[in-house]
């Protein structure tokens, strides 16, 4: 930290907040406030004379709220920049602060919040994890009990500038505890609470147990768990180390902890699944390994910063896999235990890996985009004319769009990444997506379809993946019928229903939509964008009177060849046991219907061209 302070290229914002970002990759503009002191930072040296003579105390978060500290404070002995600020809502202005200050006249209570706007590049998130609060557990019974506590106090305790000084003792009667029991995935791998594993618990636990006991090795120590997690370097071998040492292991969940009213002690009730039968533990000290949980305030940051939260609240990656630093909003990047539980490790290889990232930002003279973004037509958009709509800005999950009533949505080109979710979402056909607009994607299928259409799988693909799995199909020799046509968009959120009615119009046999798997979509949320429309869609067509055997709906990830062709084999399979006389009298019955579906589509000036073209040359 010290370091960092120094460097002449880096500058220290602390007590500042982000207000609001606006921008696109390589031109950000960041509101910062910064939040009154009410200490002057340029005259403040540190030297700690006002705090002694400060009169109030209250629980020092840092030291987890056993010590306390002052109204006037710095959080703790290696805070960088090591200047003191005020907590005002503590102060009781008596002043006492200002006059032990002195001559340095350091103490400004003028002081307001003060905002800034910085140029920047690229953005790099690593705010952190916050600890579960174990006291919602109740028959753990944190917060009723004095000797059951958290891994962090623990820590606290255990330090030499902790509150004790490095001495263990017991928070009821500061006795030293010779008999001690960790219990692991507090909050964790509980459905009541968070699915997922923290990842470090185990590891952590089982350091502060060596540590307890290399230093009183007559200790008792028991460690109670679901299952121990040791996957990196060296960290099985720590593992048995510790089992060597004479630590217990205990596989189970504790059910309830009760405390003797007299001695402080505790009884820990927990089925042992090695022995097979419940047991009874006393403990003299309790020490619960919380889960870790996204930061409190990590909704409102994701808002400003348009980054999407997964299932376990931690902000969402581009991908898992390939891009496991980089946030949906390109030149935003996440490192650390803001992207998910990490350990020291894991957060410095990861930090390393988004300064890189952010650093070839900045290293550029200009960034280059994929040109498959979208485009609105300003004379089509409603919103132009002083209605109410923006559904193409609900289903971009980039934040690429703007909307306003009496303007026309405008398409940010720098944050679009050409999913094409809003073009097929667009009720008013206002938006297309450039080299995968409805004209072109329109042609193909009558190009497709132009001889016996009825003898044909008509197949949808997402060009990440299902494209992927058929291409794999290929190189790998899986064989599947002939009768297939393939037809390549960039996601499957853009497979507008109006291609699939067409499709079914002109008389294709079957028609498969496919994509990516859910964890999987290149566009984080264009997978379920499409999902929810062909859901609707499957309804719609049998409303319609077309046979629900000849549309299909899969999910295929690009090394899913052999799956693919599977698809493909089943659906021709299905298209053979159809009678051919009742397929053309269900295209010929459900034509008109169709037609008045996508009568929209001649309405478009491009589309309107290529249905010409297709018609002439048919």
């Amino acid at each position: 930290m010290v370091d960092a302070a120094r460097h002449p290229n880096i500058t220290v914002k602390s007590y500042t907040e982000v207000k609001r970002v606006e921008g696109f990759i390589g031109n950000f503009k960041v509101l910062v406030e910064e939040k009154p002191r009410y200490v002057n930072m340029d005259r403040c040296n540190g030297c700690g004379a006002c705090s002694p003579v400060c009169p109030i105390e209250i629980p020092n978060e840092f030291e987890e709220g056993i010590a306390p500290r002052k109204a006037i404070y710095i959080p703790h002995a290696q805070a960088v920049p090591l200047r003191y600020v005020i907590d005002e809502e503590a102060c009781i202005h008596c002043y006492k602060c200002v006059d032990a200050c002195g001559k340095l006249d350091a103490i400004d209570f003028s002081q307001q919040p003060r905002q800034e706007w910085l140029d920047v590049g690229s953005i790099l998130v690593a705010t952190g994890f916050d600890n579960f609060d174990p006291s919602v557990i109740k028959e753990y019974g944190f917060g009723r009990y004095a000797n059951v506590i958290t891994a962090m106090e623990l820590e606290r305790i255990n330090n030499s500038a902790g509150p004790t000084a490095g001495r263990i003792m017991r928070p009821s009667d500061s006795k030293f505890p010779n008999k001690i029991s960790f219990i692991q995935c507090v909050g964790s791998r509980d459905e009541r609470y968070n699915l997922y594993c923290s990842g470090f618990c185990c590891m952590y636990t089982i350091k502060n147990a060596v540590q307890w006991k290399q230093t009183y090795p007559d200790a008792d120590i028991t460690i109670f768990y679901m299952d121990i997690r040791t996957p990196s370097k060296g960290y099985e071998e720590f593992y048995r180390r510790a089992r060597e040492m004479g630590i217990r292991f205990i596989q189970g969940r504790p059910s309830i902890i009760t405390e003797d009213p007299k001695t402080g002690n505790l009884f820990i009730q927990a089925e042992d699944v090695g022995l097979g039968r419940t047991i009874e533990l006393e403990s003299e000290m309790v020490i619960l390994s919380t889960a870790a949980i996204p930061r409190v305030d990590t909704d409102a940051m994701g808002s400003v910063l348009n980054i999407s939260r997964s299932p376990d609240g931690f902000f969402m990656e581009y991908h898992p896999k390939l891009r496991p630093v980089d946030s949906p909003t390109d030149g935003v990047f996440l490192c650390g235990a803001a992207q998910s539980p990490k350990d020291i490790p894991a957060s410095v290889a990861q930090g390393s890996a988004a300064a890189s990232r952010a650093a070839r930002i900045l290293n550029a003279d200009e960034w280059e985009i994929e040109p498959i973004v979208a485009m609105v037509w300003e004379d089509r958009c409603i919103s132009a004319q002083g209605k109410k709509c923006g559904i193409c800005a609900t289903k971009c999950p980039y934040g690429a769009i703007l909307v306003e009533t009496g303007k026309a949505a405008m398409v940010t080109a720098a944050k679009c990444h050409g999913c094409g979710g809003c073009v097929a979402e667009c009720p008013h056909n206002a938006i297309t997506q450039k080299h995968f607009t409805d004209a072109q994607v329109i042609s193909q299928l009558h190009a497709l379809l132009r001889h016996e259409p009825e003898k044909k799988v008509l197949a949808f693909m997402c060009h990440w993946c299902s494209y992927g799995g058929a291409d794999n199909a290929g190189t790998s020799h899986f064989e599947y019928p002939a009768s297939q046509r393939g037809l390549r968009v960039m996601c499957s959120a853009r497979m507008d229903s109006d291609f699939i009615f067409e499709a079914f119009r002109l008389g294709a046999g079957v028609v498969l939509v496919s994509g990516c798997h859910p964890q999987d979509c290149h566009y984080i949320t264009g997978q379920r964008v499409g999902a929810e429309r062909f859901e609707k869609l499957t309804k719609r067509l049998v409303d319609m009177g077309i046979s629900p055997q000849r549309f299909r709906v899969e999910w295929i990830s690009a090394a899913e060849g052999a799956k693919y062709a599977q698809v493909i084999r089943e659906m021709d399979q299905t298209l053979r046991q159809i009678d051919p006389q009742a397929l053309k009298e269900e295209i010929e019955r459900t034509r008109p219907e169709l037609e008045r579906r996508v009568r929209r589509l001649p309405e478009i000036p491009d589309v309107a061209l290529a249905l010409e073209l297709a018609k002439a040359t048919s």
